[in-house]
């Protein structure tokens, strides 16, 4: 099974650099200045036609691929030019988008803006939600406009940076009206005195969105954004109160993800049809709020300037790269914690594969080394593992009820000496009307994760023994920028299990097995 599919790998490739090759023969492949819009998909071409090194491009790819990506898109004059998916992450697969989701938010504000349902980004927040029962409502509260809050200058006093339980985020999401609380915590700086990154702020202006309009944002991005740039797999939840958040929590391939830089990158307009304000696209690229280690900001989105870069940024390596003068659009996405791969090193890499403005001569020997590094990156390579002890036939079968924990599993059970390994686990949904959930599917013991379907995505499980009595899994949901890492350590009939998450969680749990 794994030959077939390392051979289904290699078929791919050399179907990719078929095209690719294909592509540098045709005498009339439409140049640069003839406009490709994506609408239905992109359109791939070697890197050469478009001005830029194979083997660079490769050597890019395998330097992103070393911090553990999840993908690497990267499109100039409208063209794929690099297409890398790091295993076990795969195409067409949704990914959460993280703190991306804030320069969505942005752009449908824009587009709230330019439809007329807002009358202008210098309208004091406090009038737009006057039926809220708003706390320490000062004279700098008060002046708090849309676009402070589009600028992370609203002077809203705020703590986020981990997301403990402790963190005003945190808080925000446990309270009942999430609107009112974000306008009552009080100020700590003048509108627009001060960077500060605030959360609330996407919150409340997604709320905006649902008060204008009478559609929450998915649905007015469906009918406005999404549609006009051909985005139709986006997933996007809304709260009890009606609300979607605006902060995060956004999923989109790839792919569509670039199409907002793409939209971007021509200043707003789509096809013909102008889908934001031009001053909205100048406004992001020049970047007028100074924010963190030498970004700028503006509109939710970050810049750097003096490179003539903007981007969009979320945790774990989310990105969407714009570089108007070399009509450059890059995604990245990831999932790890420790594997950020740095803006300025992507822009690098990108840059230094750009040799021309025009079409240089085919290069079919490096157009096959960027092809296998694409190969490599769709290629798992298996995890160290150990000999499986004695105790692994004494535990497999066995349910494990544990005690009361915060994350809500109520008992795990592990089939380990099956020639098909699983694992299943039970948690308490809180729900009345379906009380636990039950998560169950296959798991690779050689160092190869095992994917399957779930409630949750796409899972992805592999599991090792690091000891006679301690065993790991490492799970991943594919596209949802988490990993989890559950180590249980055996005791005869007891087990004490620690979960930790690429978020930051953990978890301390204990149990036993069930007679």
């Amino acid at each position: 099974m794994r030959l077939m599919k390392r051979l289904a790998t290699a078929l791919i490739a050399a179907q990719f650099l078929t095209a690719f090759s294909a592509l540098a023969a045709t005498p009339d492949c439409p140049s640069p200045s003839q406009t490709p819009w994506p609408t239905r998909d992109w359109e791939a071409s070697t890197p050469e036609e478009q001005g830029m090194d194979s083997a660079a491009l490769a050597e890019l790819v395998d330097r992103v691929g070393a911090y553990k990506q999840d993908s690497l898109l990267i499109i100039r004059h409208g063209k794929i030019v690099a297409d890398a998916y790091y295993a076990p992450y795969a195409p067409n697969i949704r990914h959460d988008l993280r703190s991306v989701t804030k320069s969505f938010t942005g752009t449908l504000t824009a587009i709230e803006l330019r439809k007329g349902f807002l009358d202008s980004v210098d309208h004091p927040i406090v009038d737009l939600f006057a039926d809220k029962h708003i706390s320490n409502l000062d004279d700098g509260k008060k002046a708090m406009t849309v676009q402070n809050m589009l600028d992370m200058t609203s002077g809203i006093a705020w703590n986020e940076r981990f997301y403990s339980p402790d963190e005003t985020v945190s808080e925000m999401y446990k309270s009942p009206d999430r609107v009112d609380f974000v306008l009552s915590q009080p100020m700590s700086n003048p509108p627009g005195a001060r960077f500060y990154y605030d959360s609330g702020n996407p919150y409340v202006l997604s709320a905006l969105i649902t008060r204008k309009t009478g559609r929450d944002a998915l649905d007015f991005a469906r009918d406005e954004l999404f549609k006009p740039l051909g985005i139709s797999n986006a997933r996007w939840d809304t709260d009890a109160e009606g609300v979607t958040d605006g902060e995060s929590g956004l999923y989109l391939t790839p792919r569509d993800m670039a199409k907002l830089g793409y939209l971007y990158l021509h200043e707003g307009s789509w096809d013909g049809e102008q889908i934001i304000p031009s001053s909205w696209v100048d406004r992001v690229r020049q970047g007028p709020v100074k924010a963190t280690d030498g970004y700028h900001y503006a509109n939710f989105w970050w810049s750097l300037p003096e490179r003539d870069a903007f981007m969009a940024r979320g945790r774990h390596s989310q990105l969407i790269l714009v570089l108007p003068k070399l009509d450059v659009v890059a995604v990245m996405t990831g999932a790890l914690k420790d594997g950020y791969f740095p803006t300025t090193d992507l822009i690098d890499g990108v840059t230094g594969a750009i040799k021309s403005d025009a079409a240089l001569p085919p290069d079919s020997a490096a157009q096959s080394v960027l092809a296998a590094s694409i190969e490599k990156a769709a290629t798992e390579r298996a995890s160290p593992v150990r000999p499986a002890p004695e105790l692994a036939k004494a535990i497999s079968g066995k349910s494990y009820r544990l005690q009361d924990n915060d994350l809500h599993v109520k008992a795990f059970s592990l089939n380990l000496v099956d020639p098909n390994p699983s694992w299943e686990y039970t948690i308490a949904t809180q729900r009345l009307d379906r009380p636990t959930a039950r998560f169950s599917g296959p798991i690779g013991l050689d160092g190869l994760y095992r994917k399957a379907s779930s409630r949750a995505g796409i899972d992805a499980v592999k599991g090792s023994w690091l000891d006679d009595h301690t065993f790991q899994v490492d799970r991943r949901i594919l596209g949802q920028g988490e990993t989890q890492r559950w180590t249980l350590a055996f005791d005869g009939d007891k087990v004490d299990l620690n979960f930790e998450s690429s978020d930051g969680v953990k978890a301390e749990l204990h149990g036993e097995a069930e007679e």
